[in-house]
Order: C-alpha cells, then structure tokens, then sequence
C-alpha cells in the first residue's frame, strides 16, 4: 500500500520539475522580447484628418461686381507700320533733376539750395545769377521779406573777374574770396578762421576759399564770405573750349552765417549747359503731290482783273507778232 503514494510522489516531482523548467523559459523569452522590439522599424503616425471646418457663407447683402462698359472702347491695336526702334538712336534725356535751374547767360546748371530763390540778377556786377533767402518768420498773408544781410552769386568765371586770370583753381578761389569781401564788404577788420577745401562738380575739379572779417566797428556783425570755383581752364583747347569755370559767392554775416556744407553741395551741383538743337527742317514739299483742294468758300475769279505778271526769268511767249518785230521782206 505505501508504492502507490511513492510512486505518485515521483510523478507530482516529475511533472513539479518540468513546470519549473517551463516557467523558466518562457521568462527568458518575455526577457528577450523587449530587446526584439525595441530594434523593429517605428510605425508611421496616421496621416491628419481632412479639415471638417466649412468655408464663410458669402455675404447676401454684399452688392454685385459692377458689370463691364459694353461702351467702352477696345484697346488700340498695335499699329503695324509703325518704324521699329532705332538701335542707334541715342537714349532719350535724362529726367530733370528737382531744384535744377538752366543758366544760359552764364551757360551752366545748378540745383537751387532749400529755401533760397532766384533774385532779379539785372543789377549784378558780377555773375549772371542771384540768389536770395527769403525771411520765414513772415506775417502770413504778406509777401515775405528778403533777407539783406545774406545773398549768393553764379557765374561763368571770366577775365572780367582778376581771379578769372588764375589758371589754378585753388589760386582763383582764394583770390576771388579775397577781391569779392573787398567789393562787398569795404570795412576795416581782420581776417579770421580761414578754410580751404577741394570740390567736384561731376568730375569738374574745383577748390573753395572761406574767411571771417571782424570789423573795427564792433557795432557791425562779423562778415563771412564762401568763396568757389568748378571748372577746367583749359588753356590750349579751342577758343570755344577756354576757361570753363563757374563759380559761386555765398556772403552772410553773424547773424545769418553761412552754410558751408550747403555752399560746398551748391558749387558740386554746377554743370554746363548748352542750348538744345534746333528742331530738324521739314522734309521738302513732294513735286508729284496732288495740289490742294479748293476753297468752296472763296469768291470767284474776277473776269476783269489783269493777268498776273511773270515770274522773273520764266519766258513769256509771244502770241501776236508786233510790227516793229517783224523781219524785212526778202
């Protein structure tokens, strides 16, 4: 009786050791499985729900697109005989600069400083354009008041002007400064403060001069002159081509000094001009032309007037033999 229990003993060992044994493995394999799919390719994220969200009603109470003119006139077709372009042709004018203003007495351009305007240059002694400031502190309504104590002048630098003789620029300017503060400013003082400085007026070389006068009369406000001048003399070139130079005197005083930074962009802005061409001649009149249609409107020919006279040179045939004309019988 007691084999029996011992040999189911032994099975329940048996079969105790192999559900051990399978435990076991299938740990290891839940050990191994992470490692598996942590290597495995990462699945791709679904792709994003089409937007459900309806566009805006358009508005009922919005008016209508205005419809098109059936009276509008169709665009004008490209005319077929039309020349094509030149390719020689030279290119058209450059736009005219703001501020520029033409001087053709003195044959240059320059461009108007802000808040100067041109004066009446008929009473200069010198140069061919005059510039004046006009007084901002004018009561409205009225015109505004020059400014007396301040004024600029332009012109072509020519022997008229001592410093006109001058071939170097530099020399010229210093000499005019000089000669102008002497014309313009004939007090007893001292010079002061003198500057020099170079200048270029779209490749035309050129040099300015600049001093203070402190007069005796300590009851007048010191003077200031800017004196400049662009240009190349040229003294072998043409005689239509010598001594072109321009220059420019900015006088002011203390109370109204002068702006040498405007001065300096003032004499930079000078260039030369020259008269446009004239317009080209009309084409001759075409001899086989019809002649113009007549007036209906005119009188008619008067039966009675004389016969209009020849023209000189044209021969006038002789119709009626005259008998002073009429050669001797034979």
């Amino acid at each position: 009786m007691d084999e029996p229990e011992q040999n189911l003993k032994r099975r329940k060992g048996k079969w105790g050791a192999l559900g051990l044994a399978a435990a076991a493995g299938a740990s290891a394999i839940t050990l191994v499985l992470p490692t598996a799919v942590g290597h495995a390719e990462p699945v791709p994220a679904p792709p994003p729900a089409p937007s459900t969200v309806a566009p805006p009603p358009a508005d009922p109470n919005a008016p209508p697109p205005p419809p098109a003119d059936p009276n509008a006139p169709p665009p004008a077709p490209a005319d077929p005989n039309a020349p094509p372009a030149d390719p020689n042709a030279p290119p058209p004018p450059p736009a005219p600069e703001p501020g520029r203003v033409d001087n053709p007495a003195g044959g240059f351009s320059f461009v108007l400083p802000p808040g100067w305007e041109q004066g009446d240059a008929a009473r200069l002694n010198y140069g061919s354009a005059l510039l004046v400031k006009s007084d901002p502190a004018a009561t409205p309504g009225q015109p505004a008041a020059v400014a007396t104590d301040t004024s600029i002048l332009l012109g072509r630098l020519d022997l008229k002007l001592f410093a006109g003789a001058e071939p170097d620029n530099a020399k010229a300017a210093t000499r005019l400064a000089s000669d102008m503060g002497e014309f313009f400013m004939p007090f007893a003082g001292t010079r002061m403060n003198q500057q020099t400085a170079a200048l270029d007026a779209n490749g035309l070389p050129g040099s300015a001069s600049y001093y203070e006068v402190k007069f005796t009369d300590t009851s007048k406000p010191d003077g200031q002159i800017w004196a400049g001048v662009v240009g190349n003399q040229a003294v072998n070139a043409p005689r239509g081509q010598r001594n072109e130079r321009w220059f420019v005197v900015w006088l002011g005083t203390a109370n109204d000094p002068v702006d040498t930074g405007a001065a300096i962009a003032l004499a930079n802005s000078i260039r030369p001009w020259s008269p446009p061409p004239p317009p080209p001649p009309p084409p001759p009149a075409d001899p086989n032309a019809a002649p113009p249609p007549a007036d209906p409107n005119a009188p008619p020919p008067d039966p009675d007037a004389p016969p209009p006279r020849a023209q000189v040179g044209v021969p006038v045939p002789v119709t009626t033999p005259v008998p002073e004309m009429t050669p001797p019988p034979a």
